[in-house]
């Protein structure tokens, strides 16, 4: 099929009208639960995945990046309107945005972190245009050697990349490797690791998994007594409500302002985005480090933390950057930069699209269509949201206690109708039960989502390989591309060890400091 055909049918499918509805609906879905506090956009794209598969690509497509679009800035709203982000990837935006509300000027924070969130996002899904097709294309030249050490590279990326803790990180990876091993022998076909259960032989279906992990844990968290008193005490006792009041003269965004933030969102932009490429870093890493770098590079950095707008738009601009550079690598190579990207390849997979190197030639419609949805919806999230921040921040208020029936029923109901089986229902609770036990000890359920989908290709690459090389373990290390792969892996691990080594000394002194 020629370019000019493709480009066509592209556009035919991504400017459909009920195209556009699903991503603006999206985008309404999404920016409203970031807003919440406790829910997220995973959880979101999560229950709605059963509910998508059944239609049109283009159309599931638009919902879910407007949901992962909107839910970036979304989150931003209940941490500028009275401390407590709705999102993780917002944490770092509380540090500056709720300070500049106490002062009156909720509205101003708001706009900056509703432009700054636009421009980074903007950056991110350029560059998705851009680099998406020759790195896909790169990738049709990999073999299973390539591949593994690819895999090696994203896993170990993943497992240490975890800002809270690296050894959680790592368990996290290695225990959804081990899950995703669960069933059937990918060479063999023999069972394996199912313990006598008949429903586990076939392995663990994608979407019971996803929804169990993310929804249902989440869900059954935030109905405990002591979290829920948590989020009540927050609110109502440790944070002073802020209403958002445009006709407020003195709380108003200009140009000159956005201008003067500007070195900060880009450089929050550029960091977002190269965070976002890396399988697994995700947002909240890039949120805080572009805080840190914007620091470090704005004039006003000194100030950083008592209410000035660069402490806004830095964090803002990284985490939503990682939007369309979180693809980059789930549609090139098949692996997807963050548990949001997983969630996005596995409604395609639900649909036949198989995201990675053949989806350019099998699929190309879909693939320019999905660029196009990923740059108009970038506005769509800029217009809505402007339109309406005085009904998010009051949205923000709502009680997440009050909407967990109706999201319990919904996940229950989608991960049935996926195979009409009552042993994905099952499985889903087992897996919300697991995330749990894991949120409870603080193990990070990114590396273990990452872990479960990229294990088992993992495997099959390095059998692969030494069948290929009579089992000879010497093929793993013959190929260019496969050295430099463990190269940087190596690379890797030497400049976060390094990098940790620094920081413990630094703290170090400053705790001797701190005992003279």
């Amino acid at each position: 099929m020629e370019l000019g055909s493709v480009m066509a049918q592209a556009f035919s499918s991504a400017f459909a009208p009920v195209t556009m509805l699903y991503a603006l609906l999206g985008v309404i879905l999404g920016v409203t639960v970031g807003a919440i506090p406790g829910l997220t956009g995973d959880m979101a794209i999560a229950i709605l995945l059963p509910f998508v598969y059944k239609v049109d690509p283009s159309m599931s497509l638009g919902l879910l990046i407007g949901i992962y679009k909107g839910s970036m800035f979304g989150g931003s709203i209940s941490a500028i309107s009275f401390g407590v982000p709705g999102t993780p990837a917002a944490a770092a935006t509380v540090e500056d945005g709720y300070p500049l509300a106490k002062k009156g000027r909720p509205l101003q924070a708001m706009l900056q972190a509703l432009y700054s969130s636009f421009t980074g996002d903007l950056i991110s899904s350029l560059l998705l245009v851009f680099l998406t097709v020759p790195m896909g294309q790169l990738a049709i030249q990999f073999g299973p050697t390539e591949f593994f050490a690819l895999y090696v590279f994203s896993l170990v990326v993943i497992a240490i990349l975890n800002r809270d803790s690296r050894i959680k990180g790592i368990l996290a990876a290695v225990l959804g490797i081990l899950i995703g091993c669960i069933g059937s022998d990918p060479v063999a076909g023999a069972s394996r690791m199912v313990f006598g259960i008949r429903m586990f032989r076939g392995g663990f279906s994608t979407v019971p998994v996803l929804v169990g992990t993310f929804a249902i844990s989440e869900l059954i968290v935030q109905y405990s007594t002591a979290y829920s008193d948590k989020i009540l005490y927050k609110l109502g006792q440790t944070k002073e409500r802020i209403e958002v009041n445009l006709k407020n003269k003195e709380d108003k965004y200009t140009l000159k302002d956005y201008w003067n933030t500007l070195r900060c969102t880009i450089i929050g932009g550029i960091i977002g985005t190269i965070i976002g490429i890396l399988p697994g870093a995700g947002s909240s890493i890039a949120c805080y480090l572009s805080y840190g770098v914007g620091r470090s590079a704005a004039k006003d950095g000194d100030k950083f933390g008592t209410g000035v707008l660069n402490g806004v738009a830095a964090p803002e601009a990284g985490n939503s950057a990682t939007c369309g550079a979180s693809v980059i690598p789930l549609l090139a190579f098949g692996i997807p930069g963050s548990a949001t990207a997983a969630l996005i390849g596995a409604a395609l997979t639900m649909q036949g699209i198989n995201p990675g190197p053949t989806m350019f030639s099998a699929n190309k419609v879909v693939i320019y269509a999905f660029f196009i949805i990923v740059l108009y919806a970038s506005f769509f999230n800029l217009g809505v949201s402007r339109c309406l921040i005085p009904i998010y921040a009051k949205i923000s208020k709502m009680k997440p206690k009050y909407l967990i029936p109706i999201i319990f029923s919904l996940a229950i109901l989608g991960c049935y109708t996926t195979d009409n089986s009552v042993s994905n229902v099952f499985i889903m609770l087992l897996f919300g039960a697991l995330g749990v036990v894991l949120r409870k000890f603080r193990i990070p359920l990114g590396p273990f989502i990452l872990g479960f989908l990229i294990g088992p290709s993992a495997e099959r690459a390095l059998r692969q390989a030494l069948s290929m090389g009579n089992n000879d373990v010497m093929v793993l290390f013959q190929r260019p591309i496969a050295i430099a792969f463990y190269v940087a892996t190596i690379a890797f691990i030497c400049i976060i060890a390094y990098t940790f080594r620094k920081n413990k000394e630094t703290l170090d002194k400053g705790a001797h400091s701190d005992d003279e």
